[in-house]
């Protein structure tokens, strides 16, 4: 690779992490219980290469230092992160010769939390490499800057106090000599988040978490108006996350339960053709599933041509005297109608009326 190549890299390189630091600088001075999670952290492991150079270097320590920076709020589970890794790679042929590579890596990272203290991690980075050899026996030093590829994946353990332990493998590509330079590392190390709101493991403070307590909660309704269960209760055990006592949180969730065991019900009978006795269990489950409030207007448009009929039979029985019979029938027509003056107007007579003929027995 020619000298003005190697000057545009660097160019390149150092502009791409003057911006990604300058970002990152603003979002914390700005606002640092914003969501934002800003991590610090420092690793060290075994390095290592595979294919033609394997046989030509031992493997080596590795040491580094890595700046993440991600909103919860925004893109959720995904961060940037700048690393910077140095390794020593001594020659089998002469240990006083070595391979030093001191490289940039930067590029997303994604991560999943599977429970409050473990997480798996996966990403991808652009590199860019300073290698420096050294031949002993000649005194002859080659240094050079060679662009790459880099992947990474590994678990997360978040303990207390924003801290977190890092365990992971990572594969690194470039050419070295016109030859693929395949490389693999065996990283540990602890990470620092600046941000209060997102230490998993530490002893939750309401004070602290409300606003993203209430952004979980505002997050949850969103998705329940718009029928957006599942999301509803990821956002709800967010907030639970961060506040076990949420009752809000609690009780929508119990809520949620119910519901979707009423709609379950309520779909054997109607494939029964139990209408009656599918509708309460709909009206219920209503209040937090879209799907039972489809169904039951469905319903309602089958049984609409019996509300004449239940109207005149709830009247016929209540100038009888039939109130218990009456009040039967009426719940039946105002599940189909439930605006339905008749049974609006008679029911609570009957209910009157039978309460009446108890109390004297």
């Amino acid at each position: 690779m020619n000298e003005k190549a190697n000057r545009k890299i660097i160019s390149f390189t150092i502009l791409v992490t003057a911006v990604f630091f300058l970002n990152v600088s603003t979002a914390a001075e700005t606002k640092k219980t914003s969501g934002h999670d800003i991590i610090v952290g420092a690793t060290a492991g075994y390095s290592m290469f595979e294919g033609y150079y394997r046989s030509r270097f031992n493997g080596s320590y590795i040491v580094g230092t890595s700046l993440m920076y991600g909103n919860p709020g925004i893109v959720e589970y995904l961060a940037g992160q700048v690393e910077v890794a140095y390794a020593r790679y001594p020659m089998r042929e002469s240990r006083r010769s070595y391979l030093e590579s001191v490289s940039i890596n930067i590029g997303p990272v994604i991560y999943y939390p599977l429970s409050p203290n473990f997480q798996i991690y996966t990403g991808a980075s652009a590199r860019g490499s300073y290698l420096h050899l050294y031949a002993s026996r000649t005194s002859h030093n080659v240094k050079s800057l060679k662009p790459g590829f880099l992947a990474r994946a590994g678990f997360i353990f978040p303990i207390q106090w924003g801290l977190s332990v890092r365990l992971g493998t990572e594969y690194t590509f470039e050419y070295l000599s016109g030859k693929p330079l395949h490389g693999l590392n065996f990283t540990g190390g602890l990470s620092y988040n600046f941000n209060p709101g997102e230490r998993a493991g530490e002893a939750v403070s309401i004070g602290d978490n409300a606003a993203m307590i209430e952004w979980y909660l505002t997050l949850a309704e969103k998705a329940l108006a718009a029928g957006g269960i599942d999301e509803a209760k990821e956002n709800y055990n967010k907030a639970l996350t961060l506040d076990r006592n949420n009752y809000q949180a609690r009780d929508q969730l119990a809520g949620i339960t119910k519901a979707e065991g009423d709609y379950g019900r309520a779909m054997k009978m109607i494939d029964e053709k139990r209408y009656y006795d599918a509708m309460p269990l709909l009206d219920s489950a209503g209040k937090y599933l879209a799907p039972a409030r489809a169904e039951l207007e469905k319903i309602r448009g089958i049984l609409a041509a019996e509300v004449k009929y239940l109207e005149r039979n709830g009247i016929e029985l209540y100038e009888k005297g039939d109130y218990r019979g009456c009040i039967i029938v009426l719940k039946r027509l105002l599940l189909i109608d439930p605006k339905n003056r008749t049974g609006l107007i008679y029911m609570p007579r009957a209910v009157k009326r039978q309460e009446a003929l108890e109390r004297l027995r």
